[in-house]
């Protein structure tokens, strides 16, 4: 059984059941720690600022091989960074509320799987890749940037303040936490032509979204689910600082614009002006770049068909992975300053800290 979601796609029970397991166990942490642990944050508001790695999880790039889960299959050569601004609500010791605005950078590279165990590919040798999946990446020869924007509202569970120190002045406070939320992104994916320029993917309908039957064309903003876990130390009354890994779960296998199998280019052609038909022929079917072979013509465009592998690449032939949607996750360090309500002209001291 799969949850169905607001744009066509799915999330897999498990995935549901994992993320309701973990917030049940934090939950009861919660109140666990409540009885034992005497802690307030000394005011209700903080704004800060975030800065970190971004890395993307899905069907383009990756490390050498497919379907590796999560951290492992993460291509630390496509690391790309994250910035961004966030407010959180502490109305108490063991929950709190934010919103996070952000802006960060994913990339995704065919050609990074060509470092394999044997030391590089090549697309000509039908016997080089011996059946390693990185082979099939590499072959495959696409790439990918995007550029995305982010909101999101997320919910924290605090099982237990870690007091250091003592006095007013000098204590300190260490508090572990995981969150939820419910967030909104605007992506835009690129392809890198062979001459180097850069230009925007879905326009082009590498897959087919719109002419060919049950292909929809996709939307580039799209609801996520950040979940995560983070550890978080206030400094003191003023300053805090946090360590965080947010992972993405997304709704869409597009980010990268890369999900089914590869079509017939005759369908670019009756489909589309002439010279964008020809790009887009370019930019779904890369392997030829580095497996070219004979050339054919049709309504007056000539194309080519590909070499001695050019069977990989050929149209319904598998292109992505349409089972499992994208995600992305970012680590990152939070900076922020507590907002005390008497310099905004009024109010009190929300909490003191325990010695």
């Amino acid at each position: 059984m799969f949850y169905k979601n607001t744009f066509n796609n799915y999330i897999p029970d498990f995935v549901m059941q994992k993320i309701f397991s973990t917030l049940v166990f934090l939950a009861g942490l919660s109140i666990a720690g409540q009885a034992q642990n005497g802690y307030k944050p000394a005011y209700p508001f903080e704004v800060g600022v975030q800065l970190g790695t971004a890395m993307f999880l899905g069907d383009l790039g990756g490390q050498s091989g497919i379907g590796r889960p999560f951290l492992r299959d993460s291509d630390f050569k496509a690391i790309r960074p994250n910035f961004g601004i966030y407010g959180r609500w502490n109305p108490s010791p063991y929950f709190s509320g934010r919103l996070d605005l952000g802006f960060l950078m994913l990339k995704g590279d065919d050609n990074l799987a060509s470092a394999g165990t044997r030391g590089g590919f090549s697309g000509t040798d039908p016997n080089t890749g011996g059946g390693d999946d990185a082979w099939f990446r590499y072959y495959r020869q696409l790439n990918f940037r995007s550029r995305v924007f982010e909101a999101s509202i997320a919910a924290e569970i605090i099982p237990y303040n870690f007091e250091l120190g003592g006095g007013y002045q000098s204590y300190s406070v260490l508090s572990p936490y995981g969150f939820i939320g419910i967030g909104i992104f605007n992506f835009r994916p690129q392809g890198n032509t062979p001459d180097g320029a850069w230009v925007d993917l879905k326009p082009l309908k590498t897959e087919g979204q719109g002419f060919v039957p049950g292909r929809l064309d996709y939307k580039l903003t799209q609801l996520n689910v950040p979940l995560g876990l983070g550890l978080k130390w206030s400094y003191n009354d003023q300053w805090a600082m946090c360590v965080e890994v947010n992972h993405r779960l997304t709704f869409t296998d597009y980010i990268d614009d890369l999900s089914t199998d590869y079509i017939d280019p005759k369908l670019f052609i009756d489909n589309m002006p002439v010279d964008q038909a020809r790009l887009a022929i370019a930019m779904s079917r890369r392997s030829i770049e580095i497996d070219p072979g004979s050339t054919e013509t049709y309504n007056g465009v000539t194309y080519n068909t590909g070499g001695v592998n050019a069977r990989v690449s050929n149209p319904s032939e598998q292109r992505g992975d349409p089972k499992d949607n994208d995600s992305y996750y970012t680590i990152t360090l939070r900076f922020s300053y507590f907002i005390d309500p008497s310099s905004l002209g009024g109010g009190r001291r929300y909490g003191c800290p325990v010695w």
